[in-house]
């Protein structure tokens, strides 16, 4: 629900509800957020900057996480997302997930998926967010879809290219694909090469989930 926020600013939680047609159109960011009021989905809620303080104080910053409030599988890729949750929802470090699984029918998928920007999705009720709180329980497979950062489907060979709130998508000839930090301009190179201005690499075999890439970012402070 929309009522319970995370801890974020106010200007992160509107850009919840920026559209990618409005990241394309519109440069400024401060426009893009004053047109959001006029620009809710029918069904979401969006709250005042008051409001939205309010939710933030009703309690401590553990009681806005998931995995505080249900079970943990004990599954290798939901022991190490739950690892990482609060230092993603407190902008410590930002994780991409590459996951390479099948879909419910057998054929293969894979993607990029902006693990911060998706479990904030998740906790604000978005249709189209991964089930977070299912696939810690065990309950669900993570499947990337074509919301995602990155996603192919290799049946059909489609492949869908997202910025998200995190990241900006930077297609690059020579290295491949690269996603930009939008906080810290860090350039994160998807490549077999691991070098110290890259985010740390971490593999996952899941016998559920498939086999996942855990890229780690550590966000840099502005002076």
């Amino acid at each position: 629900m929309a009522e319970t926020v995370a801890k974020y600013d106010y200007e992160d939680y509107l850009n919840t509800f920026v559209k990618l047609e409005d990241r394309r159109y519109l440069t400024s960011e401060r426009v893009m957020q004053m047109l959001v009021p006029f620009r809710v989905i029918p069904g979401k809620i969006l709250l005042s900057e008051s409001k939205f303080q309010m939710e933030q104080a009703k309690g401590p910053l553990g009681a806005h996480y998931i995995l505080t409030q249900n079970t943990i599988a004990n599954d290798p890729l939901a022991i190490a997302l739950a690892e990482r949750e609060k230092l993603n929802a407190v902008k410590e470090i930002s994780s991409i997930i590459f996951i390479s699984t099948r879909d419910s029918k057998g054929f293969s998928i894979s993607g990029y998926i902006d693990y911060e920007q998706s479990l904030r999705h998740c906790k604000l009720g978005y249709s189209s967010a991964h089930d977070w709180v299912n696939i810690f329980a065990g309950n669900k497979r993570l499947e990337p879809n074509e919301n995602d950062l990155s996603f192919i489907t290799w049946k059909t060979g489609k492949v869908f290219y997202n910025n998200s709130d995190n990241y900006k998508i930077i297609p690059d000839a020579m290295k491949g694909l690269c996603f930009q930090h939008k906080g810290d301009g860090c350039v994160i190179l998807i490549e077999k090469r691991m070098t110290e201005d890259n985010p740390k690499c971490s593999f996952v075999e899941s016998a559920k989930n498939g086999s996942i890439i855990i890229y780690d970012h550590k966000i840099r402070r502005k002076n």
